[in-house]
């Protein structure tokens, strides 16, 4: 992808955020954990807030599971207002945390949280690209929760966590997948994929063995893969409802280019995806190779030039 392309590409995905981040915050169940993440009703569950906060204790779960410097440095790409990174603080008092968003709303949110929370001296979020940021760091974590189907270059998001993680270092992945290739999926199925692609800008949507390939390119190796979709609960929020009935003719009217709309036609989509199965919301955990040595370019995958997944997912 050219960088002007690039760049065109991130200014998009910084005014949907710019314009959608105060409404997210306002309605969604993640008041009071900061975040934007998909609901997981997983095991202790019992609320709305603590389905939203689920998958950050899936990922604080696994970064406990291996072995940390006593103070780790973990780094969160596209990290919206911080939540992850604030819940990441609570459960390692010890870690120095990053986050990079190309939403400057959510920078300033952000610092302001952080101060409030009291943990700005070890939690601070840059205004960035995580496919071309330097941070001037060598991460033991880097996380990407539900940020990296933002990318339009597979190739080069991974070069760039691998350029910022330590030999031996751990990418956690948390995102919506196709659950297999796109050209088995029926007209009316594809037709939901490409407005969840519009909709929510979300252009590297592919299935994990396209993610998976491509990280091996750049230096990565599978760890764990754990499909999470059974804890979703799509489409029975009583504003689920309401989108449903009006996406159709929200999309038929052309809006899907408007952030507001965009949102609503694209999560529409994604509920229709995730319950009729030909979406899939997965965990990966990808680790860098001891040597580190990538052996693919940067650019090899362009997500929006080549959006159909050329193989099926396991």
């Amino acid at each position: 992808m050219m960088k002007a392309e690039q760049r065109a590409w991130s200014e998009e995905v910084a005014r949907y955020y710019d314009r959608n981040t105060g409404r997210f915050l306002l309605v969604g169940n993640g008041r009071g954990v900061h975040s934007m993440h998909r609901e997981l009703w997983g095991p202790g569950v019992g609320s709305a807030r603590e389905a939203s906060d689920h998958i950050n204790r899936i990922v604080a779960d696994e970064i406990e599971s291996v072995p940390l410097a006593s103070r780790p440095v973990i780094v969160d790409f596209g990290c919206g207002v911080g939540g992850t990174l604030y819940h990441l603080a609570e459960r390692f008092p010890g870690a120095r945390l990053r986050g990079i968003t190309v939403s400057r709303r959510q920078v300033e949110i952000a610092a302001r949280l952080a101060r409030k929370l009291g943990c700005a001296d070890r939690c601070s979020v840059s205004h960035g690209d995580f496919h071309t940021a330097d941070l001037g760091l060598e991460a033991d974590v880097i996380v990407a929760v539900e940020s990296f189907a933002h990318s339009e270059s597979l190739g080069a998001f991974l070069a760039n966590a691998a350029r910022h993680l330590r030999p031996g270092g751990r990418l956690i992945i948390a995102d919506d997948f196709l659950a297999t290739d796109e050209d088995t999926l029926n007209v009316r199925q594809r037709a939901h994929v490409e407005r969840f692609r519009a909709g929510w800008r979300v252009p590297a949507i592919c299935t994990t063995r396209r993610l998976s390939e491509a990280a091996v390119e750049q230096g990565f190796r599978v760890e764990k893969m754990a499909d999470l979709t059974p804890l979703t609960r799509p489409g029975t929020r009583a504003r689920d409802r309401v989108i449903a009935a009006v996406s159709p003719i929200l999309a038929g009217l052309g809006l899907v280019r408007f952030p507001f709309y965009g949102n609503m036609i694209g999560g529409h989509a994604l509920q229709v995806g995730l319950r009729e199965g030909f979406l899939v919301y997965k965990l990966l955990i990808l680790e860098k190779a001891d040597r580190g040595v990538s052996r693919g370019a940067a650019g090899a995958y362009d997500a929006r030039a080549s959006s159909r997944a050329s193989v099926s997912d396991p």
